[in-house]
């Protein structure tokens, strides 16, 4: 019985950085699912933190939810999410086609040999796989692109809804600070990596990446705060 009851300030703790996190990622506009984001302020079971989630529910789903108000993008993200599903799969295939011409092809089964070992069945699945491959990306890429833009150009829809969503991440690191002296735990032992910078938190490190650079910087951080001994 004891473990479990000191499992949960760490689990807390955990979850206030999760939040923190996720919430900085939608600031910048990355996409996540914003149900798992109220299941974690419910999580922490204070009142006041739901009703920080009150305060920016509607800003949080406007971000979220952005690629689908830019026409022609919902028809481009179905388009993606099949060529998605289908990718992997023809990937399989041109293995196994391959695969019955290999050397090892008598160790399959003879319906296998069968079915793929057509030499003229080669390039057919070569050329699937790439078109799906290429299509993929080119079209993923263009989505980005078009989100990016919109965003660029439409950037005061969003400026107070960010604001909101910056002034809730600055509370709830003030909540992991209280947090952090009430059970005497080491802010190095919750380690963040955020888009932007809070009040209350300490850069540990600044990144561009290592072999491809960024053109923004990713920054670990810790809570700015020694725990009482």
């Amino acid at each position: 019985m004891p473990k479990p009851m000191q499992n949960k300030p760490k689990e807390k703790l955990g979850n206030l950085c999760q939040l923190i996190s996720t919430l900085d990622s939608i600031r910048a506009f990355r996409r996540v699912d914003p149900e798992p984001v109220k299941e974690s302020f419910q999580r922490v079971k204070s009142g006041e933190l739901t009703q920080m989630w009150k305060t920016i529910r509607h800003d949080v789903e406007k971000i979220v939810y952005l690629p689908i108000e830019i026409p022609g993008l919902p028809n481009l993200m179905r388009l993606v999410a099949l060529l998605k599903l289908l990718t992997p799969i023809l990937s399989i295939l041109m293995m196994l086609v391959l695969a019955s011409h290999s050397p090892y092809a008598k160790l399959f089964p003879s319906a296998l040999r069968e079915t793929f070992g057509h030499w003229a069945t080669v390039p057919i699945m070569v050329s699937l796989f790439s078109v799906a491959l290429i299509s993929y990306i080119t079209l993923d890429q263009t989505i980005r692109r078009r989100v990016i833009k919109y965003e660029r150009n439409h950037s005061e829809k969003f400026s107070r809804g960010r604001e909101r969503i910056k002034n809730t991440i600055e509370k709830l690191v003030v909540k992991l600070a209280e947090e952090l002296k009430r059970h005497r735990e080491d802010p190095n032992r919750y380690k963040m990596e955020l888009f932007y910078k809070y009040e209350g938190l300490k850069v540990i490190k600044e990144s561009r990446g290592r072999i491809v650079k960024r053109k923004y910087s990713i920054y670990t951080v810790i809570c700015a705060v020694e725990p009482d001994r």
